[in-house]
């Protein structure tokens, strides 16, 4: 079963132990489940009266909204009766329903072996209330539903698909009676998840190093170790870099990490954090940074009152350092092409302040239209990798986590892509004129070959000190198709989608990645509008939109 999970950010110090170097760590705190009002997974079960057929099977149909739990084939459930003194009843004990299919006609269909009585499921007794649960074991063949979750135990060793599944205990909030014919469960996961991931793991190149995440004796529970977690198998074959491990509260309210981040000088941690029932907890740690924080710029923005989003006048409180050029320039990334004569920048970065840099997907920790290793890959409409818009919901944020493209792969360190509100106050606390305008051809981007784009260089400079100041390159944005084919001329051709490929829309315009998903929109984020006479944030940019990235660090922020 693959859980996906809602964001609630929540962000923690960690306790230091004394050491040569501390570690520094971050904790995301998220619900993994949610009740049944369009932020959960409901569980359609039919109860089904003769004669059974395949239309009138017990079938489930999830809600997709973003924060759902998804089944795959071969998973199974149990559903159990129970009557009004609380027994659990012969028509109805355990019966195993298997994931099957996913269809667009029917939804998720399960199939069920016969009751007793020859139905496929079981019909409205009086007074007899359901539960379901996951994952189905017959070792629960006439127990109740707190009977499971008092009995249940998780695996110490977690490290296989099946091992961690098996240990994602759900079960509803409380029995229930049919209505319409239907059983309609919402399951909720009833273990925390213990996410570490650690950004010093993801390398450039695609050559992974020997773990550097350490974890000695003192940690809780005992049995969490990297061998024990469960990490993802990734479409390449390559595994996730997110280490998943499942807690159960009732036994282990406390999780504790104690360790140490080895690089050039070991970095020692220990860290205590309660959990409860039915959240992730991820727990990011901070490698050693890719570029220097001295290409960093303090605008002075601390104390710039600025409206956020609701409306009300506030200020960051905390200093941010603004990248002197865009993620794409900083001699780690490569381009899959050398740019054309004339253009700015160099295929390994080139560290222009005025330069665009390169274009990202919004949670992807590689290039909108190439991942730097296996050559043109566009991404977008159809390929993006996150279709299901599910690793954070309305409003939430992908800030110093494995979806921070500057955070976790390129840049790594205390960097990070900028807040709606970093933005704001940027545009409060500056003054933006023309520095420059620059024209340059799309040989790195999708588009028709040779054509040129005329872009503005716009010099962000701190009111407060005149002598602080950044450059951004207008950009506009890549308009999301997909691998660009060639014909037999070499030009660009439609990628599949219905669309045709446009290369740069609105050069005019810089789109600026924030860290934020849109507040009302679903499949879209927020990102910073900036023109010569026009600076906003919008909430309307689809996550699958490629747009240009700069990186910020914020060493006193609150955490």
């Amino acid at each position: 079963m693959l859980s996906k999970f809602k964001y609630l950010i929540i962000r923690y110090k960690l306790y230091l132990l004394p050491v040569l170097l501390p570690a520094f760590c971050s904790c995301a705190k998220e619900d993994c489940a949610s009740s049944w009002d369009g932020e959960g997974s409901m569980l359609f079960v039919y109860a089904a009266s003769l004669p059974f057929d395949a239309e009138a099977g017990p079938s489930t149909k999830a809600v997709n909204d973003g924060f759902l739990t998804s089944f795959e084939p071969g998973d199974c459930i149990g559903v159990t009766g129970v009557d009004k003194n609380g027994n659990v009843v012969d028509q109805c004990n355990n019966v195993r329903f298997t994931f099957q299919r996913d269809t667009t006609q029917s939804g998720q269909v399960w199939s069920s072996f016969l009751n007793d009585m020859g139905y496929p499921f079981v019909e409205n007794f009086n007074g007899v209330r359901y539960f379901a649960y996951y994952p189905y074991d017959s070792k629960w063949n006439g127990k109740t539903m707190e009977d499971i979750l008092s009995g249940f135990v998780v695996s110490e060793d977690q490290h296989t698909k099946e091992l961690f599944t098996s240990s994602d205990l759900m079960l509803p909030q409380e029995t229930i009676v049919p209505e319409n014919g239907q059983l309609r469960f919402v399951l909720k996961h009833q273990m925390a998840t213990v996410a570490l991931f650690y950004n010093n793991e993801f390398r450039p190149d695609g050559v992974v190093g020997e773990n550097k995440l350490l974890l000695h004796t003192g940690t809780i529970p005992s049995s969490l170790t990297l061998e024990h977690t469960y990490r993802a198998e990734l479409e390449d074959g390559s595994l996730d870099h997110r280490h998943r491990y499942l807690v159960d509260p009732s036994k282990c309210p406390e999780v504790k990490l104690t360790g140490a981040l080895q690089e050039e000088n070991i970095r020692f941690f220990s860290y205590a954090h309660s959990v409860e029932r039915g959240h992730l907890y991820s727990f990011s740690f901070e490698g050693e940074p890719m570029v220097s924080y001295a290409d960093g710029v303090n605008l002075e923005l601390d104390d710039v009152p600025f409206v956020d989003r609701n409306g009300n006048t506030t200020i960051l409180g905390y200093t941010v350092f603004w990248s002197k050029y865009n993620l794409g320039e900083s001699l780690s990334e490569t381009y899959p092409f050398e740019p054309a004569a004339g253009d700015r920048g160099t295929r390994k970065g080139s560290r222009d302040p005025k330069a665009r840099g390169d274009y990202y997907s919004w949670g992807a920790t590689y290039t909108q239209y190439d991942n730097g290793l296996t050559g043109y890959k566009g991404y977008g409409y159809n390929t993006y990798f996150d279709n299901e818009y599910k690793i954070t919901p309305l409003g939430g944020t992908i800030k110093e986590t494995e979806y921070d493209v500057a955070h976790a792969k390129w840049w790594r360190g205390k960097w990070r892509l900028p807040t709606e509100n970093e933005f704001r106050a940027m545009y409060e606390g500056c003054d933006f004129t023309l520095e420059e305008v620059y024209a340059e051809t799309q040989q790195r981007y999708m588009g028709t070959p040779g054509t040129r784009r005329s872009f503005n260089v716009i010099k962000v400079t701190s009111k407060q000190d005149p002598t602080k100041f950044i450059y951004l390159s207008t950009g506009g944005y890549l308009d999301g198709t997909m691998e660009a084919e060639r014909d037999a001329e070499g030009n660009y051709t439609s990628s599949g989608d219905g669309k045709v490929n446009q290369g740069i829309v609105s050069p005019s315009v810089a789109y600026y990645m924030s860290s934020s998903a849109s507040p009302t929109i679903l499949r879209c984020v927020s990102y910073a509008y900036i023109s010569l006479d026009q600076r906003i944030i919008k909430v309307d940019g689809s996550r699958y939109t490629g747009m240009l990235v700069r990186p910020v660090y914020s060493p006193n922020e609150p955490k």
